[in-house]
């Protein structure tokens, strides 16, 4: 079986990466078909207090591709470990940027603050333009950004997954972490629908593949 990671044995990394992609593809499919997109909105939107607001908006702040700050992070600790994947990152980053802003233009989703009325949800206002960027929901650019960060993360700096030691599997629980609290934020300050983070998730999981796929390497 072709593998993307070099570093793989024994196939165990392909089992658990593409077992975890199809297991968020059947969640993907069962919120769209039992219509449960708005439910899970409002039960996530309602979580919006677990936390201070300065919270949800340092989160939202670091995760924002306008930023920059996860592409700069990731460009210097590719440039100063894994030199050579450089280019393929930086071809990444063009795809991702590209891709999404089409991808906001063509389908033109109304973000929840739009089509819900104001009392019965929590939005918080920051500095995005609001208006501007009102049938912008899908895909999630902030969601989209932290999925290129981490699992390109995963990819070049933590890949033994078979064999790595406990700060690796440290390392990736909090990359994970980190993913799963960003989709949050953007949902619990209404900004997106739940479909909207798994899908650009899934988006963002996709483009690492295709630009840092590893055609010489094989599962045994």
């Amino acid at each position: 079986m072709l593998c993307p990671l070099k570093s793989c044995e024994n196939g165990c990394h392909c089992v658990k990466s593409y077992g975890i992609s199809i297991l968020v593809l059947l969640l993907i499919l069962a919120i769209w078909l039992l219509k449960l997109n708005q439910p899970l909105f409002f039960a996530i939107n309602g979580m919006h207090s677990i936390v201070p607001v300065f919270v949800w908006q340092a989160i939202c702040y670091i995760a924002a591709p306008k930023k920059f700050i996860l592409a700069i992070i990731l460009l210097i600790a590719t440039f100063l470990f894994q030199r050579e994947k450089l280019k393929n990152v930086i071809i990444m980053y063009i795809l991702f940027y590209i891709g999404f802003y089409v991808l906001k233009i063509l389908i033109h989703e109304a973000r929840p603050y739009a089509v819900l009325a104001a009392n019965s949800m929590y939005w918080l206002s920051g500095p995005e333009d609001s208006i501007k960027n009102m049938y912008k929901s899908f895909p999630s650019g902030h969601t989209g950004n932290a999925a290129i960060f981490v699992f390109t993360c995963m990819r070049l700096f933590f890949a033994k997954s078979c064999t790595a030691k406990a700060r690796s599997y440290t390392a990736k629980t909090l990359l994970i972490l980190f993913l799963v609290i960003v989709g949050i934020e953007r949902i619990a300050t209404g900004w997106h629908w739940p479909l909207d983070i798994l899908i650009s998730g899934m988006i963002g999981y996709i483009i690492v593949q295709i630009c840092l796929c590893n055609k010489d390497a094989y599962c045994k």
